[in-house]
């Protein structure tokens, strides 16, 4: 068993590696690391593999900053382990894996090193075995803990039957309305997002990414048509967009703007409809919406969960974030400063 550290050049293989383990999905693909890379964040692809050469166990890990000169190592999604080998090798690839990491984030002055596995509650045994190697439960959050997920393998007629009837109202709304939406093909279209983004983010409270994180994740991922930017139109003014990604049958909703005016027009159901579709049309069989509260959690989060769940679909509901220290004495005080 041998361990190999950024020597994998060979796309295909990594990628066909996580289409057999698909909880590992887009954020631990090869286009998501050359998207990382794009923006300046240092990535490593380590692979674990047999005596015959047989992959035992591979991820993507990002190194990101915190200030301050520390950083965190982050593994989106999770280590994808090879589950059809015996599980005395699983685990000693896990076992490997974990010290390589302890070594990079303690040459990288990273605090901890963090992941979030798509796992259950019910997953005792897979989070027994996180546990035993030294990880913790973190209120801290990158991914959702519950996302919103839509099987689209029916037919239009019967996805559309299966929405709630305010939903199914709206889009066809949208189209007497004379709202349109185009797959862009072009990447300068991303300024439209963006001037789009600005305005929601102004108007909804968050903070967004900056433009240039939008721009290099079209630019990156929409190579080979991983992703795409769907743009409604009122006329010939934009006035919501999206960018959907397709990868291992799934449809992800990554990122979605509006403008504040012609809200009357139902564009942002036209879009997300117009989005299923067009998944529909590449192969995929879901499509995750991405983030809801279910919980009351996130008071600001309730109108945009009551429209996720307005297409119909279910919640899928993960453990959350998992964190290993690798400097004890920073990690304490990175927890107080975060509040626990």
């Amino acid at each position: 068993m041998r361990l190999l550290i950024n020597s994998i050049s060979d796309q295909t293989s990594w990628d066909q590696f996580i289409l057999r383990h698909p909880e590992g999905g887009l954020l631990q693909s090869w286009a998501w690391g050359e998207f990382q890379t794009s923006l300046g964040n240092p990535i490593w692809r380590l692979r674990v593999v047999g005596d015959r050469d047989e992959i035992l166990a591979q991820l993507l890990a990002v190194k990101l900053s915190l200030g301050f000169g520390k950083f965190i190592i982050y593994t989106p999604r999770e280590v994808l382990i090879n589950n059809t080998a015996p599980i005395q090798h699983q685990r000693a690839a896990m076992e490997l894996i974990v010290k390589k990491m302890k070594e990079i984030g303690t040459s990288e002055a990273a605090i901890l090193w963090r992941t979030d596995p798509p796992l259950k509650n019910s997953d005792t045994t897979a989070l027994s075995i996180y546990k035993t190697m030294g990880f913790i439960l973190s209120p801290k959050t990158i991914q959702p803990k519950t996302n919103w997920v839509l099987d689209i393998t029916a037919g239009a007629n019967n996805l559309l039957a299966s929405m709630r009837p305010k939903t199914r109202y709206n889009i066809r709304l949208a189209g007497k309305k004379g709202v349109r939406v185009a797959v862009s093909k072009n990447s300068e279209d991303i300024r439209i997002f963006n001037q789009l983004n600005q305005v929601t983010a102004a108007r909804d409270g968050f903070t967004p990414h900056s433009d240039n994180y939008y721009k290099k994740q079209l630019e990156t991922l929409g190579k080979n048509n991983t992703l795409e930017l769907l743009i409604a139109y009122l006329g010939q003014t934009p006035v919501a967009a999206v960018l959907i990604a397709c990868f291992g049958g799934q449809a992800t909703y990554l990122h979605g703007a509006s403008s504040s005016e012609y809200r009357e027009t139902m564009a942002n159901h036209a879009i997300q409809w117009a989005a299923i579709q067009a998944a529909q049309a590449k192969g995929c069989t879901t499509y995750d919406f991405g983030g809801i509260d279910v919980v009351g959690q996130h008071p600001s989060w309730a109108g945009i969960t009551r429209f996720k769940q307005g297409f119909g679909g279910r919640a899928v509901e993960y453990i959350g974030t998992l964190e290993l220290p690798i400097s004890p004495l920073w990690y304490r005080v990175y927890k107080i400063l975060r509040g626990r």
